[in-house]
């Protein structure tokens, strides 16, 4: 018995050694997950003659019951390199036994590398979390430690159906050759024209090869793809002309070389059948070199690896582009051995990582608007398409946060003077406005599509100003390619809710309508995460408010300072975060959200519902544990403000205005800043704000003195703070 039981482990060990997969079998479900192991102080390096330990995640990716051989290791606290090795996966009893053969890889930073082994035993804690323990090696040190690992959904997900490219198969990043039919069709349709002319009108720019966005290869990518679709060699040999300087430039930095490798690719990719051999080697070797830089980094040309960077997204995703436009390309073709498909996998984990972090599960991104969507639209767009048709697995999936990124941004989009912003946060205080819808209509679901086509449509397309959001030769080629004319839109009510709430992030909107300029929508931030070594705006608590066609409520200067946000100002206010402690919401856009900071709670509550009176009320408790302290309360407007004991009143165009009262405290130092624009109240003990926004008679406020919570009555709504938050009744 002894000898068959010692039979079968050999035979199971050389069928995981020589095939690699493993089928677990620790639950009734198909795992189709990726498993993230922890293994704690399992890498070491020698710092001032002193051992510093760091941990290592693991992350094993797993389909329909088998375990891929193949692990990668990420140890941020270690370097920045990504670290890969086999596994063989055992069970025992009710155990997952790992045995993980790994090499640890230098970055240009830390030069410590060489081999690890771990042994790693998992015990299941319930259906989505292990604990265990690991024993291991790394340069001969022996290590010994604590185990965990959780499984997370396989991001991306795999296509159910999906065609593999073939070698030297082209075009295959933004669409596949057989599309190709369809799109000279659609160039011939009234919006298809008007598409191309709009290409044809940014090709008229003046070519860039440096700035923080050279448009080269943008520019490029144009041409070669009027080349392809009005069938034109003449137009690929003027991408030619433009990318032969590009390649030849010298970029100051890795953030500004990253758009130019991302045009390229997709020019590289459109040309490929018009440009001649010699023409595609120089490109394709080039492509793999600057693929490798920028997965690689350099210290001496500016560069920020950390994983919830806009840089990282920036670079990463222009090198993933490049490894996906290069892939099954003739080996001959390279003058250098470059792993494309290892480049590949490490610009994905990076990305992925980016999105797991810096992006919430609602579309907020935690450097703000401008950092946040500047990458989307040059790089990581793109890259996500590419993927989609050259590996066949989709990033965008209903249940993921890249999926929320456009229905977030028409949440909070309110015309003003022929332009579509937002309420803004974060550095520059802007977004791209049409061209993020342009760029990235291809990546919403379509449970969403018909809502953000109308957004598309009403802003920008055939209802708006039918400037298409076209502002770069990028933006006009996706948008074709992706504009749906058959698909039936749909008003944004009847696919969305008017509130909005990012809980990874601590993010809320709060719209009453998708109407027109006068539509209100108000947010604030709730800033959960606190993240180094990127952008952090000090930020935690600060709202806006917008409606009625005026902005009442802004952000100050971008200049990286709490009295430029809508705050409580505070020592170390940019290191400050909240958490969630109530939200509650109505299908008017109407809600309450309280925030809880280390010694301040702020709760915010809007009101859509006219009981008061107005289409707009606000109110906001700010309560503090130190009540006997003098405190700053701050709102930044751009408007004429008049100060009145309490009161504010802030006067739009016409007869639209917004009224402030301070409820509490009693005492207070209210005034309006005229060169700043900001309206500052100082005083003791807590601060309980009602703002109204109105457009003709300004209600009257009736304030009832409850020895424990006042009461605020205006019209038939009622305004109460307890139980740390507002709460609405009616009269």
């Amino acid at each position: 018995m002894m000898k068959f039981r010692a039979l079968i482990i050999t035979i199971l060990t050389v069928y995981w050694i020589v095939f690699g997969i493993y089928t677990p079998t620790l639950s009734n479900n198909t795992l189709s997950e990726k498993v993230s192991i922890v293994l704690e102080k399992a890498l070491w390096t020698n710092y001032n003659q002193k051992l510093s330990y760091q941990d290592i995640t693991l992350d094993l990716i797993c389909e329909n019951n088998r375990c891929n051989s193949e692990i990668w290791g990420f140890a941020p606290d270690f370097n920045q390199a990504e670290h890969q090795g086999i596994v063989t996966v055992n069970q025992s009893s009710n155990q997952w036994i790992l045995d993980v053969d790994l090499t640890i890889n230098s970055d240009p930073w830390l030069s410590l590398s060489g081999k690890a082994n771990y042994k790693i035993e998992l015990t299941p804690k319930n259906n989505k979390i292990f604990i265990g323990n690991y024993q291991g090696k790394f340069k001969n040190t022996l290590l010994q430690g604590k185990a965990s690992a959780v499984k997370k959904i396989l991001y991306p997900q795999p296509l159910t159906y999906h065609k593999p490219i073939q070698p030297q198969e082209h075009p295959r990043l933004v669409f596949r050759e057989g599309t190709l039919p369809e799109l000279r069709k659609k160039v011939k349709t009234k919006t298809g024209k008007k598409i191309i002319q709009k290409l044809k009108e940014t090709l008229n720019q003046t070519v860039t090869y440096d700035g923080y966005v050279p448009n080269a290869g943008y520019h490029a990518a144009g041409q070669c793809f009027l080349a392809l679709i009005e069938e034109n060699p003449n137009q690929a040999d003027d991408a030619w002309t433009v990318v032969k300087t590009a390649v030849n430039t010298s970029y100051r930095r890795l953030f500004e070389l990253s758009p130019v490798v991302a045009g390229v690719a997709i020019a590289y990719d459109l040309c490929y059948p018009y440009w001649e051999d010699n023409n595609r080697l120089l490109v394709s070797n080039w492509l793999a070199q600057q693929a490798q830089l920028l997965i690689e980094g350099t210290p001496d040309r500016g560069w920020n690896p950390t994983a919830w960077s806009n840089w990282n997204a920036r670079a990463r995703g222009a090198a993933g582009l490049a490894a996906l436009a290069i892939l099954k390309e003739p080996e001959a073709n390279f003058s250098q051995k470059i792993p494309r498909e290892q480049l590949l996998t490490i610009a994905k984990r990076n990305i992925v990582r980016y999105l797991e972090t810096a992006i919430g599960d609602k579309g907020f991104g935690t450097e703000g608007d401008h950092y946040t969507t500047e990458p989307f639209i040059l790089t990581l767009f793109p890259f996500f398409t590419g993927y989609y048709h050259v590996k066949g697995e989709n990033f965008a999936t209903e249940s993921s946060n890249l999926a929320w990124l456009l229905p977030h941004y028409l949440m909070r989009i309110v015309p003003r003077n022929n332009s579509y912003p937002i309420p803004s946060y974060g550095r520059h205080r802007y977004y791209p406005e049409g061209s993020l819808f342009a760029m990235g209509m291809g990546l919403v679901p379509l449970k969403f599509l018909p809502g953000v086509m109308w957004g598309f449509d009403h802003y920008w397309g055939k209802n708006g100003d039918q400037s298409f959001g076209i502002k770069s030769p990028l933006d006009a080629i996706f948008l074709l390619v992706n504009y749906s004319e058959k698909l039936s839109i749909k008003h944004p009510s009847q696919i969305f809710d008017k509130v909005l709430r990012d809980d990874k992030k601590g993010f809320y909107i709060f719209r009453n309508q998708w109407k027109d300029k006068k539509d209100f929508v108000a947010s604030i931030y709730g800033k959960q995460e606190h993240l180094n070594k990127s952008w952090s705006f000090p930020d935690a608590g600060s709202f806006r408010i917008w409606g009625l066609g005026e902005n009442w409520a802004i952000a100050g200067e971008s200049k990286n300072k709490p009295e430029n946000e809508n705050i409580i100002i505070q020592e170390n206010s940019r290191q400050l975060t909240m958490k969630t402690i109530y939200f509650e919401s109505q299908k008017d856009g109407s809600g309450i959200v309280s925030l809880q900071g280390k010694d301040w709670l702020r709760s915010f509550a809007v009101d859509y519902s006219n009981l008061s009176g107005v289409p707009g009320l606000f109110a906001i408790v700010d309560q503090f544990d130190d009540p006997q302290n003098d405190h700053t309360w701050v709102m930044n407007t751009q408007k004429d403000v008049k100060i009145d004991q309490n009161t504010f009143m802030i006067k739009g165009d016409g007869n639209v205005s917004m009224k402030g009262t301070f409820v509490t405290p009693q005492t207070i130092n209210l005034n309006y800043d005229n060169n700043d624009q900001k309206i500052i109240a100082k005083g003791k003990g807590d601060f309980f704000v009602i703002m109204t926004v109105h457009n003709h008679k300004i209600p009257d406020l009736k304030l009832i003195n409850h020895p424990l919570y006042p009461q605020v009555v205006i019209g038939n709504r009622i305004i109460i703070f307890q139980d740390q938050h507002i709460s609405f009744g009616t009269n």
